[in-house]
């Protein structure tokens, strides 16, 4: 998108993401990629959350740098000029008001580009006659010496002035902006400044953000790139191969704060007012690429683009998917939204596009696990890491931080990275510290033991059934559930993006299966592992991961269904599985092995997407020998055996901290395989394609 042809109109462009998952890095990167080539500017609203008139003037002083391309450097001034009469307080009385403003312009002009050379220029002919008198004085006397004073005496402050008068035709098409203002009702530009003047900051905010955007597309039309200073590689489009512009770029970090939202807001705004001012269309068509940082969704959106919890948009509406950054183009923005805005008082709301921050790869995690442990014997893979992150910027820190000590366990001695062991000199565990870092504020962590289950607590086990993010009810499992669930989903935890589907998903649901919406599996993994190791008030109540996920199954199955619930006897198998009944689970599968195999892989990968309590302490390994024990020697069926070994192997091989061997994969496959050969079903491809995927 930084690519741009005249009369393109640029979007507004959110970079979504959960908070620290690396957008604000993303935004360094691209500010150090466009270096002195590209023009662009920073904005921080975290740290300076300044209003929109300061933030315009701050992205204006940081453009007006010279860039290699530019054969001169921006200037601003139709902004300039506004700002001055903004902040200039002038006299009751019309007339001196009316000095002040004219005085106020010509110091403008003065400080102008045109103006200092006119200073300048004005100095040297000055110098000159004083020269020329000098030289001409011993040749004359008497009244014609007294001739030449005075030629040189007017002659100064004419030229002064036609030298100035000159630099202010600079700035001419600035002031004939200001009259054609709709607030300055066809008023001089004198009158239109004043007006501005007299007005609140608040009110002032949308005639200078649109003189902020008419000035950068003034100077982008006036003084294009040098094509001889650009590096780009274009794809291949016949004759306008050459001919583009490079689009000005605004970087803005916390999108989200009343501050960015605000300024964002009136930035949207402004395109709106150049687009109906401008009488060939093209007023909104300035250069400026906005690429924002924001860990929230914005409900205006809504109009647009699906919210990234739901699996599909909604019907008979213009919604769109929200696409991953690294697939984002101009052309999905532009199919729906650029005529959207093109039309008079088209929809603010139209110039956003939001695009989601794509996680960190297995390649990635695996580079930086490189450079923080370069040994090549680390107990820690990064598949490990990569799934328990789900890539997760910040996540993936805080596992590989060595002054944070999160440290492995040993190979086959419990679980790969323990989250609950003390992981600093406070004794505070690494989930704490997660909780602390990522949950949304409205929700507080865990404490160490509760009398009633955290909202939190309670989202993360609704979320945890992949199934519920399909349906509309909510059990009434706490009245601060729902609440949860919209802070959870509006800071952008939960989310279709953080879906990771097994290998058999694709098998049982088919290529076009939507995934459904998870909670991030970094936060879902620390809170469970809040639950895990809560104890209860007293002794002698249920152990809390108990009571959870069993009121959970009792408040879903109390949930009225027109015509009955058809899931609810495998919702029930879902929760008995993870509060650990696992015997009476796979002989329940097993039952239903005949019947047909493509909606019996569905079932399993349903219910192996269970929470598994088992590998908060053990490895998986360990798990899997406790919950076979006494199967093989119970004179139970191939097929019964079978299905209790697979739904074992993918039930652990679910977990993000039980890495993925080959020995897994190939007793997978073998299980499948079996089953296979003891079906009494004709068609068996779904379970060799099963197979397959293992292979």
């Amino acid at each position: 998108m930084l690519w741009r042809y005249p009369g393109q109109r640029q979007p507004i462009v959110a970079l979504l993401g959960p908070r620290q998952s690396g957008k604000s890095d993303l935004l360094k990167a691209v500010s150090r990629a466009c270096g002195s080539t590209v023009v662009h500017a920073a904005l921080d609203f975290d740290e300076k959350p300044v209003d929109p008139v300061s933030a315009a003037a701050l992205a204006a002083f940081q453009m007006m740098r010279g860039w290699d391309n530019l054969r001169q450097a921006p200037v601003f001034h139709r902004f300039g000029l506004g700002l001055l009469a903004l902040n200039e307080n002038l006299d009751p009385d019309r007339g001196r008001a009316a000095d002040q403003i004219r005085e106020l312009i010509k110091q403008y002009t003065g400080n102008t580009r045109g103006g200092r050379a006119a200073r300048q220029l004005e100095l040297a002919t000055a110098a000159t006659l004083d020269v020329a008198q000098g030289a001409l004085s011993p040749l004359v006397s008497g009244p014609a010496r007294e001739v030449v004073t005075a030629v040189r005496d007017r002659a100064k402050p004419v030229i002064g002035s036609l030298l100035q008068s000159a630099a202010r035709w600079g700035v001419r098409d600035a002031l004939r902006w200001h009259n054609a203002l709709p607030e300055a009702e066809s008023a001089h530009s004198i009158d239109a400044l004043i007006r501005l003047s007299s007005a609140s900051r608040s009110a002032a905010v949308g005639p200078l953000m649109a003189a902020f955007l008419a000035d950068a597309k003034d100077q982008a039309e006036r003084h294009p790139a040098l094509r001889s200073a650009c590096s780009c590689v274009l794809p291949a489009r016949g004759a306008r191969r050459d001919r583009h512009d490079h689009a000005w770029v605004l970087l803005t970090d916390g999108a989200q704060t009343p501050a960015g939202r605000r300024f964002l807001t009136e930035l949207a705004s402004a395109r709106s007012r150049n687009q109906q001012t401008d009488l060939d269309g093209s007023g909104a068509a300035d250069p400026l690429l906005v690429l924002s940082a924001c860990e929230q969704w914005q409900s205006e959106w809504t109009s647009w683009w699906c919210e990234p919890w739901r699996p599909t948009p909604l019907t008979a509406t213009p919604q769109r998917r929200v696409p991953l950054l690294s697939r984002a183009t101009r052309s999905l923005w532009a199919r729906d939204d650029d005529a959207a805005v093109g039309v008079e008082h088209g929809p603010a709301a139209a110039w956003w596009y939001p695009v989601w921050l794509d996680p960190m790869t297995e390649d990635q995690i695996g580079y930086a696990m490189d450079r923080s442990d370069p040994s090549p014997a680390r107990p820690l893979h990064a598949s490990v890491v990569h799934r328990l992150t789900g890539g997760h910027s910040g996540a993936v820190s805080a596992v590989l931080d060595e002054s944070f000590g999160a440290q492995p366990a040993p190979r086959g001695a419990g679980p790969a990275l323990s989250l609950l062991a003390p992981a600093d000199e406070d004794g505070t565990p690494l989930w704490v510290h997660a909780l602390e870092s990522c949950l949304p504020e409205g929700l507080p962590v865990p404490g160490a033991a509760w009398g009633t289950a955290p909202a939190v607590v309670l989202a993360a086990a609704y979320l945890a059934d992949v199934r519920t993010a399909h349906d509309p009810r909510l059990p009434a499992l706490s009245t601060e559930l729902p609440r949860s669930l919209e802070l959870l989903r509006r800071h952008l935890w939960v989310s279709t993006f953080t879906h990771r589907p097994s290998r058999i998903r694709r098998i049982g649901w088919g290529d076009d299966a939507d995934g459904p919406a998870t909670l991030h599996p970094w936060l879902a993994r620390s809170v469970l592992t809040a639950l895990n190791a809560a104890r209860p008030v007293r002794t002698d109540e249920a152990n809390p991961w108990h009571e959870v996920f069993a009121g959970q199954e009792l408040a879903l199955a109390a949930l009225p269904v027109p015509g009955g619930d058809a899931g609810a006897v495998e919702r029930r198998l879902f929760h008995d599985l993870a509060l650990g009944r696992f015997t009476p689970v796979a002989a329940a599968l097993a039952d239903r092995f005949d019947e047909d195999h493509r909606a019996w892989i569905r079932l399993l990968d349903y219910l192996a997407s269970a929470p598994c309590r088992l590998l908060y302490k053990r490895s998986p390994q360990e798990a899997y020998t406790l919950l076979l024990d006494g199967v093989e020697d119970g004179g139970q069926t191939v097929l019964a055996v079978a299905t209790a070994k697979l739904l074992a192997l993918l039930w652990l091989y679910n977990d993000p901290l039980t890495e993925h061997t080959r020995r897994w994969d190939g007793e997978i496959q073998e299980c499948f395989t079996r089953l296979a050969h003891n079906s009494r079903l004709l068609d068996v491809s779904p379970l060799q394609q099963a197979a397959a995927a293992f292979a």
